[in-house]
């Protein structure tokens, strides 16, 4: 579970949250484009019911907000069904991505940082007899398709997880690439940002340069955010 102090814990930070996440969900930053993603987009849906949820539970008290949060409960559980996702809340941090319909399994103790894009048939699960002793996940992650992770261990910043590779150990290495069962580092000079959006340093651009790097590829929102100048701060 994400510190305290990371969790949405004011209506401010949910709003940041859910700006974040449009960006991660490469979302057109208009009212007919959110509008159309809710419709279409399930990943986004759960995404944005999932944050609902967190902001209720974590900040709202009261006869009101236990009613608001049996609604939000039952409107979780029903697309969990729905997307075969079984993330609970606060473990994502602003900026995260569940890409792609299919099984993600997290468990409630792992901690996920931002910006991390997490792929289907990812599972992130506990030590063997813990219930909560679970992968702490750094910030600018990438989570290939199929990897898992287990047990009390930590992933700095910046690491990459290959496709079906599994983490039984603790790398303090960043900018690297996890590989193989058990996964080892591969390269060791990866450039994470060619592969994942940053989506919380996206969002706190003004909305024109928002409109003008949205729904782009991860290279050429890399590009921009470099030409700017933007990127190499965002980093130190």
């Amino acid at each position: 579970m994400l510190d305290p102090s990371e969790q949405i814990n004011s209506k401010e930070r949910y709003k940041f949250y859910k700006q974040a996440d449009i960006v991660a969900y490469s979302v057109y930053p208009t009212f007919k484009g959110k509008l159309r993603a809710l419709v279409m987009d399930f990943s986004y849906r759960y995404s944005r019911v999932l944050r609902r949820y967190e902001y209720v539970k974590n900040c709202k008290k009261g006869v009101l907000g236990r009613l608001e949060l049996f609604f939000i409960v039952f409107i979780f559980r029903r697309l969990m069904f729905q997307t075969c996702y079984r993330v609970p809340p606060n473990v994502l941090a602003p900026g995260c991505c569940l890409h792609g319909l299919g099984p993600i399994t997290i468990n409630r103790g792992a901690s996920i940082g931002e910006n991390t894009r997490i792929h289907v048939g990812v599972h992130i699960g506990p030590k063997g007899g813990y219930a909560n002793a679970a992968p702490k996940i750094g910030k600018n992650c990438y989570l290939g398709p199929g990897s898992k992770l287990f047990g009390d261990i930590t992933l700095s910043d910046c690491t990459a997880v290959g496709a079906n590779s599994v983490v039984t150990k603790s790398c303090e290495k960043s900018n690297v690439l996890l590989v193989g069962a058990p996964a080892t580092v591969k390269r060791e000079d990866l450039d994470v940002f060619s592969l994942i959006i940053p989506s919380t340093l996206i969002a706190r651009l003004d909305p024109e340069e928002r409109r003008a790097i949205s729904r782009r590829p991860s290279l050429e929102v890399k590009k921009y955010l470099v030409e700017k100048g933007y990127l190499e701060e965002f980093k130190s």
